[in-house]
């Protein structure tokens, strides 16, 4: 009987083998990591949602200051609502999804770089975006590169200065707070991405995100709003304003006066099932009026104009036809080239 044969035993690892394994494995995965870091910074339209071109529009209409004679600069109301093609003087909407003082400001700083600056400058903020920040400032603002890592850090040193710790201290839906949050979200770490990526099957997005901001660019910042959920307040039962949105509209309202350029404030129009109650929007109309008349702007309407509900895509944005509707009856306060008060936006 032959004898079984040998099996040939694979000699016994050594620490050497381990530390290459290591090597091999780690430099792998930072090399995967910088690949599509690389690719989501560079790449942010093949896969990003539908909002991402509309930031990108604006951001590109104040690089180019393209600004018109009107400049309007808010939130998603003033998005929705105003139509500057229907406007009878050249008109530019700067407004941003959940937009606050703080993007407002650094849109305003970047129109004030330009050569040629707006005959006038138009600022429509909501009751709650005055107050503690939502997570949509790190998700959208940050996240789609409308604010820079220099813009972020400059937010946190003027919170840190001011004492306030209220603004900033809410949490992103990761669980991310603090400076490291700033940090993640400021440096584009793709894993923030990561839902997005797989939605937008990596670039199946190019093509309709590049629609879209050939359409807001065309519209000169307008985006319409034809539904979607209703929208719930931040703050419904008071208002509030934080030390830092406070001093970021200041410091807006300050550089357009030493500039030269006249600036009105405008409360966009409410709906009728309005979430924000009678002294919510008392106080909010208080607080206008009040930082109006203390940097010599003009609060254009100080009631607040209340439309019915056909009105409203989602009862809060204009519908298409209501955002007409509301700059036809804007465009009636005219007067010399920019909008003068008093300026009655009641419903038609």
């Amino acid at each position: 009987m032959k004898p079984p044969p040998k099996t040939e035993v694979p000699p016994p690892s050594t620490p050497a083998d381990f530390n290459r394994f290591l090597v091999a494995f780690f430099t792998t995965l930072i090399v995967g990591l910088a690949l599509v870091w690389t690719y989501t910074a560079t790449r942010p339209d093949a896969f990003m949602e539908s909002g991402y071109a509309s930031w990108t529009a604006k951001k590109s209409m104040l690089a180019r200051c393209d600004l018109g004679q009107i400049a309007f600069f808010g939130d998603s109301r003033l998005e929705a609502g105003l139509v500057p093609a229907a406007f009878p003087v050249p008109a530019t909407n700067f407004g941003l999804a959940a937009g606050t003082a703080i993007e407002t400001r650094v849109a305003i700083d970047r129109a004030l770089a330009c050569p040629t600056l707006p005959k006038q400058v138009v600022i429509s903020l909501v009751p709650e975006h005055f107050g503690p920040l939502s997570r949509f400032y790190w998700l959208l603002s940050i996240r789609y590169g409308f604010l820079s890592a220099g813009d972020v850090f400059a937010v946190e040193r003027l919170a840190d200065q001011l004492g306030d710790t209220d603004s900033l201290a809410t949490r992103t839906p990761e669980g991310l707070s603090g400076k490291p949050r700033d940090w993640l979200y400021a440096s584009g770490f793709p894993s923030l991405s990561f839902a997005s990526l797989i939605q937008g099957r990596v670039f199946g997005r190019t093509e309709t995100n590049r629609t879209r901001l050939a359409a807001v660019t065309a519209e000169r910042g307008w985006s319409a709003y034809t539904g979607g959920e209703p929208v719930q307040a931040e703050h419904p039962d008071r208002f509030i304003v934080t030390a830092l949105q406070n001093a970021e509209l200041e410091a807006a309202l300050i550089a357009l006066k030493g500039r030269g350029v006249p600036v009105a404030l405008l409360i966009m129009p409410f709906s009728p099932a309005h979430q924000e109650t009678d002294g919510t929007l008392a106080d909010y109309r208080e607080y206008l009026t009040i930082i109006a008349q203390r940097n010599g702007a003009t609060l254009l309407d100080p009631a607040i104009p209340v439309w019915p509900q056909s009105s409203f895509a989602d009862g809060a944005h204009l519908n298409p036809t209501a955002a007409q509707a509301f700059t036809k009856s804007l465009s009636n306060c005219i007067k010399d080239g920019t909008l003068q008060a008093p300026c009655s936006l009641t419903a038609p």
